[in-house]
C-alpha cells in the first residue's frame, strides 16, 4: 500500500474520532440536565413535604398573629367593662368581650391543628433528608464525572485536531481535493474497504481489473458508484 493511501486511512480514522468526541462533547450539557431532572424527580416528594412544611408554619405564624391581636382586643374590651359607666356600655362591652373570645378560641384551635400538622411533617421530611442528602452526592459525583469527562475530551480532540493537520499537509494537494470532496458529499466516509469485488460502503460491484489495482494499492482509485476512495486490508485477503 502506497505511504499516501494509508495516510488517507490515518486520516479518516482521526476525522472519525473526531466527529465521536465532538458528539460527545456536545452531548454533555443534555446529559448534565437530564442528572438534575432525574434527581429533582427521584426527590420530588421530599420537596413537596419540605413546601408543605414552610407553608404550615406561615400558616402557624399568621394564626399566632391573629391570636395575639384578638387577646389584646380581648384585654381592652375587659378594661372596658371595668370602665362602664351605664348600662350600654357594660353591654357592649360584654359583647365585645364574647366575640373575642370565640375568635381567640378559633385561632387557638388552628395553631393546635397546624402545630400536630408541623410536627408530623417534620418528622417525615427528617426521615427522607439522609436518603435525598445520599442522591445529592450521586447526583454531584456524576456531574463532576461529566466535568471532568469533558475536559479530557477536549484535550484529546485538540490533540486529534493538530494530527489532522499534520496528516492533510503531508498529503499531495490531489489526494487532498479528492477527500475533503468525497468526505463532505459522505458525511465524513471518504474511504471504503474494498472487499470479495464489492464496496463495503454501498455494495456495488467492482469490476476485477480494478479491483486488483486497488489490492496493489499503488495509486488512490474511488469507487464507480460511491465515489468513495476504496482500499484493500491485507489481513482480509488471508482470511
Amino acid at each position: 500500500m502506497s505511504p499516501e493511501l494509508s495516510q488517507l486511512i490515518k486520516l479518516q480514522e482521526t476525522d472519525i474520532d473526531i466527529k465521536r468526541l465532538q458528539e460527545e462533547i456536545a452531548s454533555l450539557p443534555a446529559r448534565q440536565e437530564q442528572i438534575e431532572r432525574q434527581f429533582a424527580e427521584s426527590v420530588k416528594e421530599h420537596l413537596t413535604l419540605q413546601q408543605e412544611l414552610e407553608q404550615a408554619q406561615a400558616n402557624r405564624r399568621r394564626f399566632e398573629a391573629d391570636l395575639a391581636a384578638e387577646q389584646q382586643k380581648h384585654q381592652k374590651f375587659k378594661d372596658d367593662l371595668m370602665k362602664a359607666r351605664n348600662s350600654k356600655e357594660y353591654e357592649t362591652a360584654v359583647r365585645e368581650i364574647d366575640v373575642a373570645k370565640k375568635a381567640i378560641s378559633s385561632f387557638e384551635t388552628e395553631v393546635l391543628k397546624l402545630m400536630e400538622r408541623i410536627e408530623q411533617l417534620e418528622a417525615q421530611f427528617h426521615q427522607r433528608a439522609p436518603e435525598t442528602e445520599a442522591r445529592r452526592s450521586e447526583v454531584d459525583r456524576q456531574l463532576a464525572e461529566c466535568g471532568a469527562s469533558a475536559v479530557n475530551s477536549q484535550q484529546r480532540l485538540d490533540q486529534l485536531t493538530a494530527e489532522r493537520r499534520r496528516l492533510l499537509d503531508a498529503l499531495s494537494p490531489n489526494a487532498r481535493a479528492i477527500y475533503e470532496r468525497v468526505s463532505r458529499m459522505r458525511g465524513g466516509l471518504a474511504l471504503a474497504e474494498a472487499r470479495d469485488y464489492s464496496c463495503t460502503a454501498c455494495r456495488m460491484r467492482i469490476r476485477p481489473q480494478v479491483f486488483n489495482d486497488i489490492r496493489r494499492g499503488e495509486t488512490i482509485l474511488t469507487c464507480e458508484s460511491c465515489g468513495r476512495i476504496l482500499y484493500f486490508k491485507t489481513e482480509a485477503a488471508l482470511t
